[in-house]
Parts: C-alpha cells; sequence; structure tokens
C-alpha cells in the first residue's frame, strides 16, 4: 500500500509553470518579465493546484485535516495525530499553503500582462473566479494570511486581515463577472483542454462566480451582516446555479503522484481512514429512514463481507460503521475479551459505495476497490454544487434577504438536487428512491414553520453538511461559523490548548514552520484579531458558536 510518508517529487506542479516559461525562477521573482505566457495553459494548472486534484496535496490537506475535523473521516493509522490536532508541517505545506502561493502567481503574471492581450480577457476572468475559491479557502483553514503582497516574489509578504481579503474577493468575484456578462468579442479559444471546470462556457462561470460570492456572504453574516445582506442580494440578482448541470467540478483525467483520478477514491483503498461514526451516525439515525445517500457514498464493511452479515464472537459490527474521531493508537488497537477489535478497518465502512464501486455494495468484490481506486476519472472533484446554492438561498431566505425565495422550498429543493447529485453516473438498478419522501418527513430533517431561527437553521446547515460531502474545507468552515451540526468532541486531543472534555473543537490551522522562520510578520501578537496563531485561536467570522 502507497502511504503519505513516501517521498514524491513536485514535478507535476513544476511543470505547469515550465511548460510555459521555459524558467521557474524568473517566475517566481518578477511575474513582469514574463509576458507571452498564454493562460490557456496555465488555466488548467491553477484549476489543478487550487482544487488539489493531485491526491499527494489532496490526501496531506484535504484529508488529513478539513475532512477530518468536519468529521466526514477519521483516522485509521497508528503515529498519525491530525484527526486528534496535531500539526505536522510536512502535510499542511505542501496539502494547503504550497499549492495556493503557486496558484496566486499564475494570476499575478497574468494581472501584469492582460492589458496587452485583451484577447485573453476572458481567460483572466475565469482564473480569478477559482483564485477567489482558493483565497477563502486558504483564508478560512489558516485566518490572516499573506495576500494583497503575495504572488510578487516580495520577500516576507505582509499578512492581510481576513476581513480585508474577503472585501478584496467580493471585488475580484463582481469584477469577473461584470466582464463575462460584457460578452468581449474576439476572445481566445478556451476548450475542454484549457479549462477542467466548464470548458470555457462563460454563463457557467458567471453562476458559478456568483454562487460563491453568496457563499461567502453569508459566511460573514453573523460578523458583518450588512456587508453579507448586501454581497448577498447582489449575487442573487446577478444569477446564481439554476440545477444540478452547473455543478463546478474538477475533471479528474491528469496524470497525479498515484494514479489517474478522483484523489478521494485514489487513496481510499489504503486503510489509511474511514467514515467518521458522526457521519455515518447522522446517515442512520436523523430521520426515521436510513439516509438514501448512505449506501451511495459509504461502503458496507468487510466484516459483513467476510462472514455473510452473520455476528458471532469474530464479528460483532454492522454493515455500515463509521469510526470515531481522534482514537489514539492504544484505542485503534482495543479487543475485547473475545479479540473482536471493533476499530480495525475491517470493522469500518471506506468510502466504497455505489458512486465510485457499485461492486463493492452489490457484491462485494474487493477487486473492484484494489484495481480500480486510482483510474476513477468519470467523477469530478466538487467544487460548489447546486444543492449547495439551494441551501445557501435557503438560510439567506431564513434572513430576508431579497431574491432568495422561500426558506422551506429552497431547503427541499436542495435536498432532492443532493439525492440526484449523489446518484449521478450510478445505475439505476443499484438503488431506490422508494424512501427519499420518508426521508424528508422525518421529524429531524422535515421543515416546520413554527420553529425558531435556529432550529430551522441547524436543519438548514446539517443538510448542507451532508451535501457537501467529501468538501471537506467547506464543510468544517460551516461547523465553525453556525455551530451545526452538532459534532462529537474527539476521543483526545494532542494540542494542549484544546480540551474535548470541555466539548472543544479545533479552530484553525497553524502557520507553516517556513512562514513561521522566514517571514517575520507570521508571528506578529496582531494577527487573527490580537490573538496570534495557533489551532485554539478563532478566524475573524467565527462569532463563538461552538467551543
Amino acid at each position: 500500500m502507497k502511504k503519505i510518508y513516501q517521498l514524491l517529487g513536485t514535478a507535476a506542479l513544476v511543470l505547469g509553470f515550465t511548460a510555459c516559461t521555459g524558467d521557474f525562477e524568473s517566475m517566481n521573482t518578477d511575474p513582469s518579465a514574463v509576458t507571452d505566457c498564454s493562460p490557456a495553459y496555465t488555466l488548467p494548472t491553477v484549476e489543478e493546484l487550487v482544487s488539489n486534484v493531485d491526491c499527494t496535496p489532496y490526501q496531506r490537506g484535504d484529508n488529513l485535516y478539513a475532512q477530518m475535523y468536519c468529521q466526514y473521516f477519521a483516522n485509521l493509522t497508528q503515529g498519525w495525530t491530525s484527526d486528534r490536532y496535531g500539526y505536522n508541517d510536512g502535510w499542511a505545506s505542501p496539502g494547503y499553503w504550497e499549492p495556493y502561493y503557486l496558484a496566486l502567481k499564475h494570476l499575478r503574471v497574468l494581472s501584469q500582462t492582460i492589458g496587452n492581450h485583451p484577447e485573453y480577457a476572458n481567460y483572466y476572468s475565469m482564473m480569478r473566479i477559482i483564485m477567489a475559491y482558493g483565497t477563502i479557502v486558504t483564508t478560512d483553514n489558516f485566518g490572516d494570511i499573506p495576500y494583497s503582497e503575495a504572488g510578487y516574489g516580495t520577500d516576507g509578504p505582509k499578512y492581510d486581515a481576513q476581513k480585508d481579503i474577503y472585501t478584496a474577493v467580493f471585488k475580484e468575484l463582481t469584477e469577473a463577472v461584470n466582464q463575462l456578462k460584457e460578452g468581449a468579442t474576439d476572445q481566445a479559444e478556451c476548450s475542454e483542454n484549457n479549462d477542467l471546470i466548464y470548458s470555457g462556457d462563460v454563463s457557467k462561470w458567471i453562476r458559478f462566480a456568483n454562487s460563491l460570492r453568496l457563499r461567502y456572504a453569508l459566511r460573514i453574516s453573523f460578523i458583518d451582516p450588512e456587508t453579507a445582506k448586501k454581497e448577498g442580494e447582489a449575487a442573487l440578482q446577478s444569477g446564481v446555479m439554476e440545477s444540478t448541470d452547473d455543478l463546478a467540478g474538477v475533471r479528474c483525467t491528469a496524470t497525479g503522484s498515484w494514479g489517474v483520478g478522483h484523489p478521494l477514491y485514489v487513496i481510499c483503498d489504503w486503510d489509511c481512514f474511514a467514515m467518521s461514526k458522526t457521519f455515518m451516525d447522522y446517515m442512520k439515525k436523523l430521520s426515521s429512514v436510513t439516509d438514501p445517500r448512505m449506501t451511495l457514498w459509504a461502503g458496507q464493511t468487510r466484516g459483513w463481507v467476510n462472514n455473510k452479515g452473520i455476528q458471532s464472537k469474530s464479528f460483532k459490527g454492522e454493515q455500515y460503521e463509521g469510526l470515531p474521531n481522534g482514537l489514539s493508537d492504544d484505542q485503534l488497537l482495543k479487543a475485547d475479551a473475545d479479540g473482536y477489535k471493533p476499530y480495525a478497518a475491517d470493522n469500518v465502512s471506506m468510502p466504497w459505495g455505489l458512486r465510485a464501486f457499485p461492486n463493492w455494495n452489490t457484491a462485494g468484490d474487493r477487486n473492484e476497490v484494489d484495481n480500480n481506486c486510482g483510474t476513477i476519472t468519470n467523477i469530478p472533484l466538487k467544487l460548489m454544487a447546486y444543492s449547495e446554492v439551494c441551501f445557501l438561498k435557503a438560510e439567506a431566505a431564513l434572513r430576508g434577504w431579497s431574491g432568495a425565495g422561500d426558506a422551506k422550498a429552497d431547503y427541499e429543493a436542495g435536498i432532492r438536487a443532493s439525492f440526484a447529485e449523489a446518484r449521478s453516473g450510478v445505475d439505476a438498478s443499484l438503488y431506490s428512491t422508494a424512501n427519499d419522501d420518508a426521508y424528508m418527513s422525518g421529524s429531524k430533517v422535515a421543515w416546520n414553520d413554527g420553529d425558531t431561527f435556529e432550529q430551522k437553521l441547524e436543519k438548514i446547515i446539517t443538510q448542507k453538511w451532508i451535501a457537501l460531502y467529501p468538501n471537506g474545507n467547506e464543510a468544517w468552515a460551516e461547523c465553525r461559523r453556525t455551530g451545526y451540526p452538532k459534532l462529537n468532541p474527539i476521543s483526545s486531543s494532542v494540542d494542549n490548548t484544546i480540551n474535548p472534555a470541555n466539548n472543544e473543537f479545533v479552530k484553525k490551522i497553524r502557520y507553516t514552520d517556513a512562514e513561521r522562520r522566514d517571514n517575520p510578520h507570521a508571528t506578529e501578537s496582531t494577527l487573527n484579531q490580537n490573538q496570534g496563531d495557533g489551532m485554539n485561536v478563532r478566524v475573524w467570522w467565527d462569532t463563538k458558536r461552538y467551543n
């Protein structure tokens, strides 16, 4: 099995630069020196970097941090501590920090040359939109970050306040949409080879950008409600996603470090992580019937398959079972008097659902997983989907924002859209829609006009959290912003500033070792609202709605 500790080169990342310039160093230090690099080559590189479509940064960032923190997954590997809020620079830096700043340099280069190349106007707007996505992921994960001076080859760029970064991103999205709506003529061709998300479809880029603007407006709704309402209503008026066809997903066809395909499914066969018990409990217990999406995303346990579903002393588990978050090494190895290990890899569910591995959940065919995990290219890496936009509109309507529609209708549309998205590409004979209505009418799911604001918000965010799967970055941000859904405290924390016994959770990722060592601004006590740095430091929009 391939593991994260294997040393890998960065040739795939460097290639994105050298293919255009032939000189990485000049690009790294002087963006204005590059004048003839077509964004037709750099846009797909930026899309891949920002999305972590390569499984190396995906595992080290998305999987080992955000997906654990929002409790989609839990750690199975002894010695790995990110699930217990331990910091590992060898994961956080190549998983988040480095890809983002490599991508940002491309945008800075293009911003220096676009005046001489009006034919690249659409490309520039698309790059601004995808970089807005990457910028918010980075600042939401780390707090204040270098932004206004970053990407220009400046030594020790200053750290910008997250509030100012959000203001800048709203400006980026607004200007990008305005330019695309102008319908510039004589634009350079943009096809599926140049754009891994929408194949150059300008109308979809506009709806994506407006949907992001709505997402980020709601992110600041508790900390700056006036700005949130202004930006959110403007986004709704300009036009957000309209159907599941508007999915913003990166095509997973490029050659990655360990395989070609969706990075989650490349790494899911290594027994490094499993479905979180929190997520699986919501799947099984939130409504009167099991969530129809469970079998599409989660695989039945190997213990259940190997024992033909018969419980005995050697197998006491269930067909679908999650793993608690934050288990110590000793707990992972725990066995009862009969030798049964409830937290062994065979006894917990992996993300081997019908969406990616139909033969595992129907026939227990492990060969399908082993042989195909690195070649699943038909599932895009989701950045934003229509279901999320429905939930964004539901919350906006709850807040009384103009153009949001009816909260109940938006909420129910979001659930149904999520069902459709989870079933996309799956043979209809393998799943049933019979329980869809029963699920939506369950007491903890059904909309009730008589509920309080908080009760309605909890339902909206809980369903959004489910629909966002497996986008852990966005899900973790929403957990921190709203306090919903109610996550389980982890079993133990290796960060002594976070006490799970008091229901405390991780709040951000600390700055990388290189930043702390080389950038004098990284250690300023005034960062993050005068809190400095640390895993127990709240970001700007975090208004303490959880511990």
